[in-house]
């Protein structure tokens, strides 16, 4: 059995893509080219490709990569890298090496110029890792669906849910769901690309309080040109003026077993009643352009609970969902180098989840 001497632990260099994909496509099966360097090298907010590996006679056997995003709270921002694509090759596991990893990574950006925080969504089996590490859970992020084939709960995005809820879940959205009054005098202009500088824009109108992705030009131009899902955006205007009222951005993945329709980012990210008009006519064009996927998917937070119950909306923090479902928590802590971080940035709890505002943008898997 190889010892802990055996393995070197040391930042990803260029020349490690291929041994990564093939230990990607071991371990998950999958992952291309040009999803790698979209994900990665053509991050905008790094100068580096954020990940650590473990190397054994010049293999790459195990990968710590971080996704990278620009944090915002009121006027102040910060590098947050969020966890995912986490891997140790099966021959290699049980010998500390995602341990190695992470505290590798906790002490590099530990050391750099700045702040720098990890957000992260862990499933159950690594979450206990990350707070051993000095993590803290910040709470749920609950999710809402729009469940259009009930056949899809046995898998994909919706898997969790689980085939033996169906008939609960079909009863709840025929109780929930009722017609929602169509503002007259709101237009939704449907846009086959997501236009950056209109997005953010909007954004910049009314940023939100809490911790959130930046949404400059550069973050829509990047986070959007996602390889493996396609990205189209309805933009609402009243009558009365010129400039957007609402938007979503709407993301389509077919993963083989089931086909999504994700409300990726809903702007502006602050709730007010001009964002509730354009949203209530937003969203019967969304159903309707939609209506052949299996699943249409939002972040909760980002959805008015009467136009989520209008337009048959069901969360996975409530019934029916919330009794076959496992709760997406999210987990932070701040990169210092100590055992024992400070938890507040810029004003914020990073351990109080009501300090956040997050879309589904911020997570890496939409």
């Amino acid at each position: 059995m190889p010892s802990d001497d055996d393995y070197t632990i040391r930042l990803y260099e260029p020349a490690d893509r291929e041994g990564f994909l093939r230990l990607y496509d071991e371990v998950f099966g999958g992952g291309t080219e040009a999803w790698f360097r979209w994900k990665y090298p053509d991050n905008p907010y790094v100068a580096h490709v954020p990940m650590f590996v473990a190397e054994r006679d010049g293999e790459i056997v195990g990968a710590r990569p971080y996704m990278a995003f620009r944090l915002r709270n009121g006027d102040r921002t910060a590098l947050g890298l969020q966890t995912g694509d986490t891997m140790v090759h099966p021959d290699h596991q049980r010998r500390g090496l995602f341990t190695r990893m992470t505290r590798q990574s906790f002490d590099y950006y530990g050391d750099l110029d700045g702040d720098v925080l990890t957000f992260s969504i862990p499933n159950a089996l690594s979450r206990p890792g990350y707070l051993k590490l000095g993590c803290r859970e910040v709470g749920q992020l609950a999710t809402a669906y729009r469940i259009q084939d009930p056949g899809a709960l046995a898998s994909g995005a919706v898997a969790r849910a689980g085939g033996a809820a169906a008939p609960l879940i079909r009863l709840g959205q025929g109780l929930w769901s009722r017609r929602s009054p169509t503002p007259d005098d709101v237009t939704v202009v449907h846009h086959d690309a997501v236009p950056a500088g209109t997005l953010s824009a909007l954004y910049e109108e009314r940023p939100p309080d809490g911790v959130h992705a930046l949404r400059d030009e550069r973050f829509y131009d990047w986070r959007f040109d996602r390889p493996d899902w396609d990205y189209e955006t309805y933009v609402a205007r009243t009558t009365d003026r010129a400039e957007p009222i609402a938007a979503v951005v709407v993301g389509r993945s077919d993963d083989g077993d089931s086909d999504t329709a994700a409300l990726t980012d809903v702007l502006p990210l602050a709730a007010g009643s001009a964002r509730h008009r354009g949203l209530a006519a937003i969203l019967p064009r969304v159903a309707s352009d939609h209506a052949d996927a299996d699943v249409v998917v939002a972040d909760r937070s980002t959805l008015p609970d009467d136009l989520a119950r209008a337009h048959g909306f069901l969360a996975d923090d409530r019934l029916p969902l919330s009794a076959a479902t496992t709760p997406t928590i999210l987990i932070s802590r701040l990169f210092d180098g100590t055992d024992d971080p400070p938890w507040e940035l810029h004003g914020a709890r990073l351990d109080a989840l009501d300090d956040w505002t997050l879309t589904l943008a911020e997570r890496n898997t939409f």
